[in-house]
């Protein structure tokens, strides 16, 4: 239960994190109620939604800046912190518990060192195992410090982010077949060819790693690749296309079965849609021109009825081992010669720049024994939330 009560309302200590190209409120999981309406309730109070600019809260109005997440002690042996995500809908009264951020995840690790969780190596290095709670899986994430603290003065730069900053890797490798545990292929096949209404029979590439992901190709979608990411979101026919073929590839698995299928392609995170596409030169929104020879894939990702201005954190690690399995619609649009051995590092164009996986993926057996991406992190602010 909220531990303060002050100025007429109730408050709990927060911090609010940024992670990778997300931004998050992380808030101890012990300081609030049980799983259950009353604690998403107190949760929706502090984002201030549903409301699309959440305006009486600590939301962002915008998908990567509606994120919560709760940590706490870890309650697997083989962790040094629980990391539970929540992607708090800004337009409902929903939170969606049920998947990943690979880039909170990152601020996860960050929390984690914060707080003197993890194990500090000599060189000033912190290894923090987080046990990922929605999926049940572990991270393994090594962390830089300088006096006992996490460093956040660097040269490492990612896409969507100003600046350079420290690097936190994180590895991925346990997530393979994560959400639906069917393994990496969750349909058995690189590609399936699946009935879209208003769009027709499309081949798709189902792949579950970090989180759900669906591939399908540019040209299948009739996605302009030299378009920004805000023409793309100001063609609602298609972004309802994407969002069609979101729920065909749902149906055609298995997935929300029960559900009403509009609803809860508003409210889940799962599946995201990935639009690949070989390289091609395009302007990021930042401004800056990303050349075709300066990435490996063209991809742009949505879910819930919007593009993500940067890239998925989750969604990169999944890229990386899709196009590192032969016969997937990634693996095909993949630059040549980029995933040709086992063990690879793909250059992913997205709309804040190019950012890079290190992957090995069997592509015989469909299994992975690592996906590691480099992220930053730092501490926005550390204090009370309060609500009513």
């Amino acid at each position: 239960m909220p531990k303060f009560s002050a100025f007429n309302m109730r408050c709990l200590d927060a911090m609010i994190i940024r992670g990778g190209s997300s931004k998050g409120v992380y808030l101890d999981v012990r300081d609030l109620p049980p799983a259950g309406p009353q604690r998403d309730s107190v949760i929706l109070k502090i984002f201030g939604s549903p409301d699309k600019r959440q305006i009486d809260g600590l939301g962002g109005a915008d998908k990567l800046t509606s994120k919560v997440c709760l940590m706490g002690p870890p309650t697997r042996s083989d962790c040094d912190i629980d990391y539970l995500f929540g992607q708090v809908n800004q337009t409902l009264p929903k939170i969606d518990w049920t998947s990943n951020c690979g880039n909170l995840s990152s601020g996860a690790a960050y929390y984690a060192a914060l707080k003197g969780y993890g194990q500090t190596t000599a060189g000033d290095t912190m290894h923090v195992r987080v046990h990922q709670v929605n999926l049940g899986r572990r991270i393994l994430a090594q962390v830089p410090m300088r006096d006992s603290q996490p460093e956040v003065e660097g040269d490492f730069a990612i896409g969507g982010v100003p600046g350079t900053a420290a690097r936190i890797d994180l590895d991925f490798g346990d997530f393979a077949g994560a959400v639906l545990k069917r393994g990496l292929l969750p349909t058995g096949n690189p590609k399936d060819l699946i009935d879209v209404p208003g769009v027709g029979q499309i081949e798709t590439s189902i792949v579950d790693m970090a989180n759900l992901h669906v591939f399908v190709r540019a040209i299948d979608m009739g996605l302009d690749t030299s378009l920004s990411i805000y023409d793309l979101q100001a063609d609602a026919s298609l972004v309802q296309r994407l969002e069609n073929v979101r729920a065909a590839a749902c149906r055609h698995i298995g997935f929300g079965t029960g559900h009403d299928m509009d609803e809860l392609m508003r409210i889940s995170v799962n599946p995201l849609i990935f639009v690949v596409a070989p390289p091609v030169g395009y302007t990021s929104i930042t401004g800056d021109e990303v050349a075709a020879e300066d990435h490996d894939l063209f991809a742009r990702s949505m879910a819930r009825y919007e593009f993500s201005k940067a890239y998925p954190g989750s969604g990169s690690v999944g890229t990386a081992v899709a196009a590192g399995i032969p016969g997937t619609v990634a693996h095909a649009a993949t630059r040549s010669g980029a995933v040709a051995d086992a063990a690879f590092t793909l250059r992913i164009g997205h709309p804040g720049g190019t950012l890079s996986v290190d992957a090995a993926v069997n592509g015989n057996s469909r299994s992975v024994s690592y996906a590691r991406l480099g992220r930053t992190a730092r501490l926005l602010m550390d204090g009370r939330a309060y609500y009513r």
